[in-house]
């Protein structure tokens, strides 16, 4: 007997969670796919990172995007670990798929949902979809709990159907910690490749689309009064059209190019301060690893990693309030007291990776 995790691909700022799940609820391990086809990620690294070995679901995938998939194995599997726990996607048709099981041969094991809705997405009619709208509707009763990244999206599930566990998107901060220290080389070279010696510096790091907002964000640059260099780490579709408008922005604004692993470590060692702007974002992992590296973080009101951020170590931002995200960027700036040398910084994440995991297999374990 085993219990079972279902995903749809392995995520690296996910994988101190998974292999928590692994080795304290005995789950064996099955994905879509070995990794997300939109981001482009370490594979070999993510590998050697897990304490599981990944098994590869078989199906049939129809219609637009990877989550949707008819996965043929999903009874077998069932019927050869006899879970007592199934961890599951968010309301996708491998959920469905589990739950027939569940009700058509009458087992009692339990099914969780593990659902990355952010409370921009339930609370203001904002969702990714039509169809995930709908999903929710009809698979959130019928789930016995869901693992929620956003506590603020667990308040609403605990209202409207009385469950819900928070489970944030986080790294283990103490593992990350060394990770930090050994990215310092790094870091100093890019404050020499850069010329960022003695200069306070604004991170952004992710993909260059629409979501993200950029476009309002380097605009509340240009009203910015504090001096600074901006830094974006990342690539996309949007690339030269955001070029193009840093152009016309009396700023020192740096495209510093697509880094994963300890590349993009060491441009959190050198930021001061970090900037998620978007206005569509169901979690937002870069929040938590901004925060573990001590960087002071901005983050919009609609992204899922704003239940991260308190008065200590961050602020919320409007994400179509240009002006206000300007004065954010000011008001954090002011506080930076700028180190003669790159060091690693106190992290400043208000919880701690152990008590969430606790709390969180607590909750399941729950009769």
């Amino acid at each position: 007997m085993a219990n079972l995790f279902f995903r749809t691909s392995i995520a690296p700022y996910r994988i101190d969670i998974y292999n928590a799940l692994h080795e304290r609820l005995g789950c064996e391990m099955y994905f879509y796919y070995s990794f997300d086809s939109s981001q482009k990620l370490n594979e070999e690294g993510m590998r050697r990172m897990c304490h599981f070995t990944p098994t590869y679901l078989k199906g049939i995938t129809f219609g637009e995007g990877e989550t949707r998939k008819f996965c043929t194995e999903v009874w077998k599997i069932l019927r050869r670990h006899k879970p007592e726990i199934v961890i599951v996607p968010e309301f996708q048709l491998l959920t469905i798929q589990v739950i027939l099981y569940k009700f058509l041969f009458r087992k009692q094991f339990k099914v969780i949902s593990m659902c990355d809705d952010s409370y921009d997405m339930v609370s203001n009619d904002h969702d990714f979809s039509f169809i995930h709208k709908y999903a929710r509707k009809l698979i959130a009763p019928l789930v016995d709990n869901l693992l929620l990244v956003d506590s603020r999206v667990r308040d609403w599930y605990q209202k409207h159907y009385h469950k819900g566990v928070w489970l944030p998107i986080v790294r283990d901060e103490k593992k990350e910690k060394v990770h930090y220290e050994n990215a310092l080389p790094i870091s100093r070279d890019y404050i020499k490749k850069y010329n960022l010696q003695g200069k306070k510096v604004l991170l952004f790091v992710g993909r260059f689309v629409k979501e993200k907002n950029l476009d309002n964000f380097i605009q509340a640059i240009g009203k910015t009064k504090e001096d600074f260099v901006t830094v974006l780490v990342g690539s996309g579709e949007l690339e030269e059209q955001l070029k193009e408008m840093a152009r016309n922005i009396d700023k020192e604004i740096i495209f510093a190019g697509h880094y994963v692993d300890d590349g993009v470590r060491a441009w959190y060692n050198v930021a001061d301060v970090f900037i998620l702007p978007s206005k569509q974002e169901a979690y937002g992992a870069v929040t938590n690893e901004a925060l573990i590296a001590g960087d002071f973080s901005i983050v919009s009101e609609h992204a899922g990693s704003a239940c991260l951020i308190t008065p200590d170590n961050g602020v919320q931002i409007k994400p179509y309030d240009i002006e206000g995200i300007a004065r954010a960027i000011d008001n954090s700036m002011c506080r930076i007291k700028k180190a003669d040398s790159c060091v690693v910084k106190d992290c400043l994440m208000p919880f701690l990776f152990d008590n969430i995991i606790n709390n969180v297999i607590k909750e399941i374990n729950k009769q």
